[in-house]
């Protein structure tokens, strides 16, 4: 074999064998959310995060968006600047935790002014500690859950 084509041969192997490395660590985050069906939960809104029980109707409705944007989601990469204004509490229909306790999930809502960049932005977290999972939606689909917050009475913050 020549010089050459050793030479060419080992550019080859080290330029794929270090994306094939790469790839493997980005790829989990590629992968579609299992979301589970949610049977209980709580909305914390507003900057005194007031807090009401969500009804056999708003699950549903949570549970049919959910199911239609299981995809697009990808880890939290820098710091929120704040909060957010709607926090959901949830308990899915899954399997209990080790403990035996049902493993609770935690939705939180940018629906105003409290950065530009992040209104309409959903985090998900699936147990306390677990990776953020992030997800920016149009303005169309967030209506849904916009409505969610928007029922109930809170004490909105002005304009900066």
């Amino acid at each position: 074999m020549k010089r050459e084509t050793a030479l060419l041969l080992g550019f080859f192997a080290i330029t794929v064998g270090t994306a094939a490395v790469l790839w493997s660590f980005a790829l989990p985050n590629f992968r579609p959310l299992a979301i589970p069906r949610m049977t209980a939960g709580t909305i914390s809104v507003g900057p005194m995060h007031t807090t009401h029980g969500l009804s056999a109707a708003d699950l549903a409705t949570l549970n049919d968006w959910l199911g239609r944007h299981h995809g697009g989601w990808g880890p939290l990469g820098q710091t929120p600047p704040s909060s957010g204004d709607a926090t959901l509490d949830l308990v899915a229909d899954r399997p209990a935790g080790p403990d035996g306790k049902p493993v609770p999930y935690r939705i939180t809502l940018w629906t105003g002014i409290s950065a530009a960049d992040w209104n309409d932005t959903l985090f998900i977290e699936d147990r306390p500690g677990a990776v953020i999972r992030v997800r920016q939606v149009s303005d169309a689909d967030f209506a849904i859950l916009r409505h969610l917050v928007d029922r109930y009475p809170y004490e909105r913050s002005a304009f900066p």
